[in-house]
């Protein structure tokens, strides 16, 4: 086989492989995320109850728009232009706590907008109750006819309207709503449930009679409750003007920024050890376990206080100096080395001198005789003898064992007296 022949092979087996790699990824994108079980209004799904188109409308429409995963108490309050003023939160299937509902109050009365699609007020979880979705079924698979009934359980809505009430759930239908916030001919949204009963609360958009949705105030900001969280749904949208609604409410508050919460749908965001400990040090619980370790620090620096017994240090590896000489003295006559050593020994006579005396000799001083008092010039000084020694070892004569002891000895003599005439 050719080498043109071998590129060309190649160059088709990489168009084939490059088209098989183009379908199969073109149909895993296109493949749709359901949630056929629960039916969650939650904007991950693309299914008929999910709902991500409202999600990407807004996406499209509005500057700012995220999906909130962590809980409620962390919504930041901000009057800022930057924070989002306007949450939607769609058939939440966990009850909110009670520090949520609370932040969440002084979320709104800074004036953000909250607009809950709930059928049931959105129960508030209490102490002496479990956390058990609404979407279980206690009936043993056998569904039971919905009836009209005031909410007696206490929700998030009963705080701010108590006498909020629900129409049962019928067949989804076309209305035309009209209202102070929709144009003057109206918007026809599709909607399977109503209020039965409002109590005086402000009616936001109505189909005739019927509330589909009201407006609670609360401070600066205010709730827009509607009565159908299947409104938000993909297949609402698809149906009517549902999204147009939406997103006028969402567009006409605020700074336009919005949040679509997932964390009550069950999708809450993982959250590392370090963020988990800065939220609860920001708690008044936190607050007292920082003083308390801010105390204990205080009190171990302040009175030294040990951590443990007491343990010597251990004991520091001294050579002995008489164990160095002879070390060096080996070393030397090992290699026969003797000129060597006695200028090492000159060396070390002058930096000794020059350390007692304050006056800087070396080598060549040495030879001169500068830098010594006059009467070390007297020929009897044994300066004079250890200087003679020294100048024959340069001239690389040999000295005898005698001559090289006596030099050490002089060194050594010399720098003893000094010490005590200087």
């Amino acid at each position: 086989m050719s080498p043109r022949t071998r590129n060309w092979i190649t160059a088709a087996l990489a168009i084939i492989l490059s088209l098989v790699l183009a379908v199969a990824l073109t149909g895993l994108s296109g493949e749709p995320k359901s949630d056929s079980f629960l039916e969650r209004p939650s904007t991950f799904f693309t299914d008929n109850s999910g709902a991500r188109a409202l999600f990407l409308v807004t996406k499209k429409l509005l500057p700012s728009v995220e999906q909130w995963r962590r809980p409620l108490t962390l919504l930041p309050i901000s009057e800022g232009r930057h924070s989002a003023s306007t949450l939607i939160v769609a058939d939440p299937r966990k009850p909110i706590s009670k520090t949520e509902a609370e932040h969440l109050d002084r979320w709104l009365a800074k004036g953000g907008q909250l607009i809950l699609a709930t059928s049931n007020g959105w129960p508030l979880s209490q102490s002496n109750s479990g956390s058990e979705p609404e979407f279980a079924d206690k009936s043993g698979g056998k569904s039971e006819p919905e009836v009209t009934r005031p909410v007696k359980k206490v929700t998030y809505l009963s705080t701010h309207a108590a006498k909020l009430e629900w129409s049962k759930r019928g067949e989804p239908q076309n209305l035309r709503i009209t209202g102070a916030a929709l144009p003057a001919g109206g918007l026809e949204v599709q909607s399977s449930r109503i209020f039965s009963s409002v109590n005086g609360a402000q009616v936001l958009a109505a189909a005739g009679d019927a509330a589909v949705a009201v407006a609670i105030p609360v401070g600066q900001g205010r709730i827009v409750a509607i009565a159908d969280p299947a409104m938000i749904s993909n297949q609402a949208l698809r149906e009517a003007d549902n999204a147009v609604w939406l997103v006028t409410l969402a567009a006409a508050w605020g700074n336009r920024g919005v949040l679509f919460d997932e964390y009550h749908h069950g999708f809450g965001q993982k959250r590392s050890v370090g963020d988990v400990t800065w939220a609860f040090l920001k708690t008044p619980w936190g607050w007292c376990v920082s003083q308390i370790a801010l105390a204990g620090l205080l009190y171990v620096f302040g009175y030294r206080r040990r951590f443990g017994r007491i343990s010597e240090p251990p004991p520091i590896d001294r050579n002995s100096p008489l164990e160095l000489v002879n070390s060096r003295g080996g070393l030397l006559q090992a290699a026969a080395a003797q000129g060597l050593a006695v200028e090492l020994i000159a060396q070390n006579f002058c930096h000794e001198w020059a350390k007692v005396c304050g006056r800087p000799v070396d080598l060549s001083t040495l030879r001169d005789g500068g830098g010594f008092p006059g009467r070390m010039s007297d020929s009897d000084h044994p300066l004079n003898s250890f200087r003679a020694l020294v100048s024959k070892s340069e001239r690389r004569e040999r000295l005898s064992d005698r001559e090289f002891i006596e030099v050490g000895r002089i060194a050594g003599r010399m720098i003893t007296e000094q010490h005590h005439e200087c």
